[in-house]
């Protein structure tokens, strides 16, 4: 599938081939005001440009100039021009939570992309800033029930980062995990949309699945108790999180497994404490 970027803005353009190649689109630059080639399915250009040299096609995308320094509200619109959308009905965020998280991105019941890291707070600004470049009606996060305490932090996190619109829900994951890598590409071919290339593996492959399973809607957050050793794990996550800075007591990381506190309100508590020893 070929997308013409009618623009003369180089980097602009550097910026969607690289992430349209990704994607599995092919790319053309011509002058904006120009014909595209026969066999473009759509036609990006700067609002600027646009007002400059009007493009006469069809299937149009105009950037805004605040689209244009954010890439990746850039290519969700150009993904809505290609399906003729102005906004996406709804919005599903699958979350498979555990040591290695799992998460997929479907608009429309079709995948658009998927994250796997080890990473709670990676996890959880993937999935805010997806939320703020993908316009939806509707939009739904939806966790796995299981993952111990890393699910219980994540959940708590998302709580405090999620817009207020968004629901969030807990999801059986009974039998969401593929027993193989084979099991998960066969999953994942099976639901990407032609053409597109999404990432492939097994925690994608379970996070899109509890994301069509509807889950309890969840409001405020969990607690859980929690051993020594996972103590101990919420303690060397506050140091990750302050970049080498500090890192909380075990008696504020027991408030953060219990959902009192986020790993940043305890940063920012212990902060204060060491400040005030030393005054």
């Amino acid at each position: 599938m070929l997308i013409s970027l009618a623009t003369m803005d180089f980097r602009l353009c550097h910026l969607l081939r690289e992430k349209l190649t990704k994607g599995g689109f092919e790319c053309e630059q011509i002058s904006p005001g120009d014909t595209p080639s026969k066999g473009s399915i759509l036609v990006v250009t700067k609002e600027v440009e646009e007002n400059a040299a009007p493009t006469s096609y069809t299937k149009k995308v105009v950037l805004t100039n605040s689209e244009t320094l954010n890439i990746n509200r850039a290519f969700a619109k150009i993904i809505l021009g290609i399906e003729g959308k102005k906004v996406w009905e709804s919005l599903i965020i699958g979350v498979d939570p555990g040591l290695s998280i799992g998460v997929a991105i479907i608009t429309d019941s079709c995948l658009r992309s998927t994250l796997e890291t080890r990473d709670i707070r990676e996890a959880v600004r993937f999935i805010v800033t997806s939320i703020k470049n993908t316009p939806s009606k509707m939009s739904i996060i939806r966790i796995g029930s299981t993952g111990g305490y890393r699910r219980v932090l994540l959940l708590n996190e998302l709580l405090n980062s999620k817009p207020k619109n968004v629901t969030l829900e807990i999801v059986d994951e009974l039998q969401t995990t593929p027993t193989n890598y084979q099991n998960a590409l066969t999953v994942l071919e099976e639901a990407k949309r032609d053409g597109v290339k999404v990432y492939v593996g097994k925690d994608a492959t379970a996070a899109m699945q509890i994301a069509f399973r509807v889950g309890e809607r969840v409001s405020c957050p969990e607690s859980l108790e929690v051993s020594d050793g996972e103590l101990k794990e919420i303690q060397i996550l506050s140091r990750q999180y302050s970049s080498g800075d500090v890192t909380i007591t075990k008696e504020l990381a027991q408030k953060v497994a219990c959902g009192l506190l986020t790993i940043e309100d305890a940063i920012q508590s212990q902060k204060r404490s060491n400040q005030n020893n030393k005054s």
